[in-house]
């Protein structure tokens, strides 16, 4: 019977259920081809696979005046992904790792793993890069800790500049230092020399004292500059160790752990099942039962 205007024509789910039953062979079949094919995958895939994970500090820049810089980019674990997919820096690990070009292409990512306390107890985030393929253990590992060094030289740009800064003033210092202690003993040698010459008191006194002068100078700026050169050298040690990025954990080759058996196996019969039954209801449209025709006896 039509149905009425208005409404909606029921659906049936015992045809479709009859349909799938009479079709049974082929959810079967389907159920097992998934299970075939998802033993086959996940024993390729595991195969071979294998790992290195560099742990890196992304760093945390002060200005000179000793604030933090507000919101650096080289912090921004975006920023090192984003360095890491780069084609330049992929080609550098490529060839440190001994691996062909474009190798590295979709085996290489970054994830933040936790927050560090950087300067002023200042959350700093701690990354890691991760390089996985078809590669032995030495060239995954070769490869995560090129990419991981590339990224901390360039997250490392401003710090380096302001390091250089101040290692070349400690080194100015400490030539000034040599050279005014240089410059005191040649004049302790001078002295050596006058008191040592015949010569009268009065023309040894005239000659000697401006020596002294010199000398007591010398001692004194020498005396003012070492003062100087620990907080220099206090300055150097805090951008190396405190500011500036470096790579916490170097990677290490190791092998993939296989994927778990148990769960693939579930998803290839939950797979399988959906897959079969529908091609059990396409088949019963496409190629449709032969009805039953029951014959009535006569007599």
């Amino acid at each position: 019977m039509a149905a009425e205007r208005g409404t909606e024509g029921e659906i049936d789910l015992r045809a479709y259920g009859q349909r799938v039953i009479a079709r049974w062979w082929i959810v079967a079949i389907f159920v097992v081809l998934g299970v075939i094919a998802s033993f086959t995958i996940t024993r390729s895939s595991s195969k071979n696979l294998t790992q290195g994970v560099a742990t890196v500090y992304l760093g945390q820049p002060v200005s000179p005046n000793g604030s933090l810089v507000p919101n650096p980019l080289s912090s921004n674990p975006l920023y090192a992904t984003a360095l890491a997919r780069q084609r330049q820096y992929q080609a550098v690990a490529e060839e440190a790792a001994g691996l062909p070009d474009g190798a590295l292409k979709g085996h290489v990512s970054v994830a933040l793993i936790s927050t560090a306390v950087g300067v002023k107890g200042t959350a700093v985030p701690l990354a890691q890069i991760t390089v996985q393929g078809p590669f032995t253990p030495v060239q995954s590992a070769d490869a995560a800790n090129s990419i991981a060094e590339q990224v901390v030289a360039k997250s490392n740009a401003y710090t380096s500049a302001k390091k250089d800064a101040v290692v070349a003033s400690r080194d100015a210092l400490q030539a000034r230092i040599d050279a005014l202690a240089a410059d005191a003993d040649e004049l302790k040698a001078q002295l050596d020399d006058l008191a040592k010459a015949n010569v009268g008191a009065a023309e040894r006194a005239s000659l000697t004292a401006p020596l002294l002068g010199m000398l007591q100078y010398d001692s004194n700026t020498e005396a003012l500059l070492q003062e100087q050169l620990p907080d220099l050298q206090a300055q150097v040690d805090y951008i190396e160790n405190v500011e500036a990025g470096s790579v916490i954990t170097p990677a290490r080759g190791a092998k993939v752990a296989p994927t778990s058996k148990q769960f693939s196996l579930l998803i290839a019969v939950i797979l399988g099942l959906i897959v079969g039954v529908l091609a059990a209801i396409i088949s019963s449209v496409i190629w449709p039962v032969r009805p039953v025709i029951d014959r009535d006896s006569t007599s």
